[in-house]
């Protein structure tokens, strides 16, 4: 009895010890690199913000904060998410390889920039704003966030924008410079061009250059 007692709780410890190293490798696994990086750019991971320099490896739940600041982060998969200033995302899940990856972002506040890798642009990549949620189906397209809108424009491809109601309705931009915006509690207004003037200002806010 006693050595099964003892069976028992040195397998059990060793289920506790396997998921603690799995829980900080997934805590830890490194999701993307900074690849560009200019002013007030920071890495929050919950222990304060600390500054993010090029090169620097990004991790899956890790938090990037901008001010004054820009950066441009490449996922492993090939993505290239650029950051405008004033900007709070966190990269929320990724897992796998492609084709099954599955990459969610957290955009709580600001503007991004995105060209999505081909292998990802299947609809395995969304991103969740306090209003929306736009899944990706393109490659190069812009977003931005506040607390009660969220705003989509596609420059190249197909993305789609739902809101985050019990009863959420969904719009496709299609067309170059097609964009939507989503209130609060409110469906995705129907996509309509931009025009050459609010498509340029949200591009020079959300583009690294």
């Amino acid at each position: 009895m006693r050595r099964w007692h003892r069976l028992v709780v040195e397998v059990s410890l060793a289920v506790i010890v396997a998921g603690w190293v799995w829980g900080a490798s997934a805590a830890e696994a490194v999701v993307g690199t900074v690849v560009a990086a200019r002013g007030a750019v920071f890495s929050d991971a919950g222990a304060g913000q600390q500054p993010l320099a090029v090169n620097a490896p990004v991790h899956r739940g890790e938090t990037i904060v901008t001010g004054a600041g820009k950066a441009k982060i490449a996922l492993n998969d090939g993505t290239i998410i650029s950051i405008g200033e004033n900007s709070r995302m966190r990269l929320v899940h990724d897992a796998g390889t492609a084709p099954r990856a599955k990459v969610t972002i957290n955009l709580v506040s600001g503007v991004l920039r995105l060209f999505v890798a081909k292998a990802t642009s299947t609809g395995n990549f969304e991103i969740e704003t306090e209003t929306a949620i736009a899944a990706v189906r393109g490659t190069d397209w812009v977003i931005e966030a506040t607390p009660e809108r969220t705003s989509v424009a596609v420059i190249r491809g197909v993305v789609a924008v739902s809101d985050r109601t019990d009863r959420p309705a969904t719009v496709v931009l299609r067309s170059p410079g097609q964009g939507t915006d989503v209130r609060r509690g409110s469906a995705p207004t129907p996509p309509v061009p931009w025009g050459i003037k609010r498509l340029a200002e949200i591009l020079v806010r959300a583009t690294f250059d």
